[in-house]
């Protein structure tokens, strides 16, 4: 079986605290180590309430080009806004990008919502 390829991607907002973005690190590590991954590659956003970032755009197409998946925490971490992660996670899935989500009650969501 092929060696799965993700970005990392996550952001957050300006008010998160050190201790939980190295936590959310550390998880997606182990999770990356457990399902035997490679990581072509990681962008970790902070980004005021509210504010715009257009990089998970360059990272999907990035993605959709090279055949990898996006690994990220939950649905927060991906989007600010649920409608805003679950259009990623929906486009993802047109496109072929399969997007790994660390914690297993944003997956849920995600799935049943689409």
């Amino acid at each position: 079986m092929e060696q799965p390829k993700v970005i990392i991607y996550a952001r957050f907002s300006t008010d998160i605290e050190q201790e939980e973005i190295d936590s959310i690190k550390e998880k997606m590590d182990n999770f990356l180590s457990m399902i035997g991954a490679k990581m072509m590659g990681q962008h970790w956003e902070l980004i005021q309430k509210g504010g715009y970032s257009d990089k998970i755009d360059e990272i999907m197409s990035k993605c959709i080009e090279n055949r990898w998946g996006i690994l990220t925490y939950n649905l927060k971490t991906l989007h600010e806004h649920q409608s805003g992660a679950l259009s990623i996670v929906s486009e993802g899935a047109e496109m072929g990008v399969p997007i790994f989500f660390i914690d297993p009650d944003s997956a849920l969501k995600s799935i049943f919502s689409i």
